[in-house]
């Protein structure tokens, strides 16, 4: 919305300025000389800078997208190692048997035993 706040407002006085600007000027740009209104000069310059704005906004898009899939790319390759070490967390708590509570002995026991 603020983009259109901004452009139309500008296009309506590119508009309104080369309808008013139709007599035709002598221009020159270092050794060519040319003769052009400056409403339509003015037209080609707005038309070339948009050209080159959307190319400038294409190519750091492009940037953006190549970022964006190779990080896709590495979350799908952490979640298949996730889902590894998670199955093999599984099958290791299965296979090792939990200690019985009667059977436990206590941290002072098992530090006496040591000395």
């Amino acid at each position: 919305m603020i983009r259109l706040t901004v452009i139309i407002p500008f296009f309506l006085a590119l508009v309104v300025f080369s309808a008013s600007n139709q007599d035709p000027l002598d221009m020159w740009l270092l050794t060519y000389s040319w003769k052009c209104s400056a409403g339509v000069l003015a037209l080609i310059v707005s038309a070339v800078a948009f050209i080159m704005g959307a190319f400038c906004l294409w190519a750091a898009e492009l940037i953006q997208r190549r970022r964006a899939r190779k990080a896709e790319q590495r979350i799908k390759e952490l979640e298949v190692q996730l889902a590894q070490v998670q199955a093999a967390s599984a099958v290791a708590s299965q296979s090792i048997p939990t200690p019985s509570v009667a059977g436990h002995a206590s941290p002072s026991t098992v530090q006496e035993d040591r000395i």
